[in-house]
Formats: C-alpha cells, structure tokens, sequence
C-alpha cells in the first residue's frame, strides 16, 4: 500500500480495475501544484482497511521519489494493489569485495541491549558464514560501547567511548557522539563501507552492500516527514537556504539501517552529533519530534554535509506490520507482537500470547520462549521467536547478558 501526499481521495474515486486507477493517475502527471506519480487500488469483494474502504478505491498520491515507492507491506486486511508512474530503480546495488562493509551498531551496557546485541552478533556471523567466500560483503563487525566496560568485551568485537556528560534523559542522544568518537578513538577499518545497525536487528539472509556507486543507502520510515516540519527544519539549517522543494527531497530516513562509505559518515558525524544536540534542546522541536529526534539529526546533517541516499524498502522488515520473510534482509523487532491464542492479530491490545522486547529491560529473555499460537499467519514473528530461542540455546552464560556475573 504506497503512501504519499493524497492527489485524489480514493473513497469516493470509484473505478473498476487497477488499469483505471493506473489511467487516472496519468491523466494527472502534470497537475498541480502536486502531480500524481503512484496510485494504490482496492480490488477487494469485501473492501480494504477491514472494510473501511470500499471496492474500488482509487486513492491518487505524490511521493518525492516514485521510482522507489514507499509504504506499507503486508498490513492486515489491507488487500491494495499499488503501482508507480516511473520506471523501478535498481536497489540491488554493486557485487564485488569492493563493497564489503563493517557493521557498526552502538550499546551502552545495560542488560536490555546486551541481550539484544549479543542475538545480533549470533546472528550476523551465522549468515556471514553462508555467504559467497569469494565475493561475499559482510566484513567486521564493531560494537561502539558508550560506556564502562563490560563482560562482553570478548565476545563482540567493542571499542569503548564516552558516554555524553549529560543525555538530558535520552539515552539515543549518545549515539551521535559514539559514531564520532568512532573515527576518532577507535582502531581504522579495513572495510571501505559501514553498515549503520542497531542492537534489536535480526539478520534474515547473507547481506550484500545495496548502495550503487558511492551514494548511500538506507531504509525509509514513513514518519520521518521533513516537509511537514518547514520551520523547525530550517532552525537547525543554519545559514544554508533550503526550499520548500528541498524540504521534499530530503532523505524520509534515520540513521540506521543505512549503507555508507565511511569517509561520507566521518564527514556527518561531527554535524549530526551537534544538530541532534541543538534539536534536544529546543522546546518545541524536542516537543514535536520526541523519540525519533535524533533521526531527524541525522537527516538534517547529511543534508548540511552534501550526502544524500538512495532509498531501500526491503532492507528492512518490521514485524507485526510486515509478515512475510519475502526479499528483506534484516528483521527489526522494535514494535510488540501481540496475538489471541488461536492466532488473531490484536493491535493496541496486549495479546495472550505476546513478544516485545521491553518486557525484558533488566535481564535477558527465558530460554525456549513459548512459540506463536498454531494460527499465527505471520512468519516474521515466528522467525522472531525461533531467532532468539535459537540464540539463548547456543550462546553460553544467557542469564548474564552483559557478563558482569563471569
């Protein structure tokens, strides 16, 4: 279901097929002041979004980069079909040991995250060790711990920084400040490319690097909306002049997952550390953007540092709302998954059968978790849960997820 800026509301824009609904959306190309480049089509007896919408709907939209559309995949009893007015660009980006990247991911030593990166690791070297020998691009792997030492010093790959003298009570604000320390404290990579992770991430397949030349690449998140934001976004540019049609163009994105040559993330680094500081002070933009603030750090940065990415829908899949394994590469467990025993999806309720990783913020989860009731459609999930089972078998001392108690 591709979303976008509406051109014409589909509840009330009735036509009998997607060839329609495509027609419609060219007989608009050229409208303004917001042409129509991807439209989204509900072919469904029974209707669409659970039946709020009817058969029929032709919604006509305008996103800032329809040759790689963006929206929602999978989402329950959202049977849409969707299309674009431009022809796909390619994501599947350069194959070679020219592109290898490093993964970097960024922790402080707290149980919650311990228990999460050491399931990360697990799982990056048991798909790095299926990939090609000859041209496979999962390289080294680096936790940047901005913090005191801990017990896993031997198991992961760490390079230890400073934790920020004062995080204002958000402990993301940190990250920016560890990925300049990165470059400054920590021993060169071999890599030419970094692959910017966080510790809830889950690796569904052999990773190759999807940038296409030296442009970066990055998945996009639908509530990262600069050009709803003019005023607040033009308050951290600076001195820079920016449009409203900059504003449009600038990368829907956070920092991670993101594919990037490590001199291009040198460059934002030092920027996107002293903007997110400057958004986290601000009343109103702390206000107004919350937790994902340091994402718009990142944003703005790399539109002040001259770097722009390419945008990747399939790097990244976020259960419960994506279901499928499909072509995605990483499996983001941020959101809770919550279910009725017989399999039903309950959105906004806590479920009889549930995972969300908040439910272990002081230690690391019990072995052999309860798997997802027989009637679960979602394969995500299942994964989700076989992942971490799988990694709480193997990995020695589960209980002590940061290795003080060694």
């Amino acid at each position: 279901e591709y979303g976008g800026d509406v051109v014409k509301w589909g509840t009330t824009h009735l036509v009998e097929n997607a060839r329609a609904c495509h027609d419609a959306c060219a007989a608009m190309r050229d409208a303004t002041p917001r042409p129509c480049n991807v439209w989204v089509f509900c072919p469904a007896a029974g209707g669409c979004a659970g039946g709020r919408e009817p058969r029929g709907a032709c919604w006509l939209k305008h996103q800032p980069r329809p040759e790689n559309p963006t929206g929602p995949a999978d989402a329950p009893d959202n049977p849409w079909t969707s299309g674009s007015m431009a022809a796909p660009a390619d994501v599947r980006g350069e194959r070679g040991v020219h592109k290898r990247f490093h993964v970097v991911v960024t922790t402080n030593a707290n149980p919650y995250q311990a228990w999460q990166v050491r399931t990360m690791h697990y799982w990056y070297l048991k798909q790095k060790a299926k990939q090609d020998p000859r041209d496979g691009q999962m390289g080294g792997f680096t936790r940047v711990l901005h913090d005191q030492p801990d017990g896993l010093m031997d198991e992961i790959p760490t390079c230890v920084v400073d934790r920020l003298d004062d995080e204002m009570g958000f402990v993301v604000l940190s990250r920016p400040n560890a990925f300049k320390q990165f470059f400054e404290k920590c021993p060169e990579i071999e890599e030419d490319y970094i692959l910017m992770a966080e510790p809830d991430h889950l690796y569904l397949r052999p990773l190759d690097n999807l940038m296409n030349g030296r442009t970066p690449a990055a998945f996009p998140f639908f509530y990262i909306e600069p050009a709803k934001f003019p005023t607040l976004v033009r308050r951290f540019m600076g001195d820079v002049t920016i449009t409203d049609a900059d504003l449009a163009a600038m990368d829907p994105i956070g920092s991670s997952p993101v594919f990037i040559h490590k001199d291009d993330l040198r460059k934002i680094a030092p920027t996107w550390h002293d903007v997110t500081v400057k958004i986290k002070r601000d009343p109103e933009a702390n206000k107004e953007w919350g937790w994902v603030l340091e994402m718009y750090g990142y944003t703005i940065a790399s539109w002040l540092s001259g770097v722009r990415h390419d945008l990747r829908p399939k790097l990244q899949a976020q259960p419960p709302w994506d279901k499928s394994v499909s072509d995605f590469y990483i499996l983001h467990f941020t959101y809770g998954n919550d279910y009725d025993l017989d399999g039903t999806f309950t959105p906004g309720k806590m479920g009889k059968w549930r995972f969300d990783k908040r439910t272990w913020t002081q230690g690391a989860p019990e072995k052999n978790l309860t798997r997802p009731p027989a009637g679960m459609d979602n394969e995500l999930v299942r994964f989700l849960v076989d992942a971490v089972n799988e990694a709480s078998a193997s990995l020695p001392h589960w209980d002590d997820p940061t290795g003080m108690k060694r």
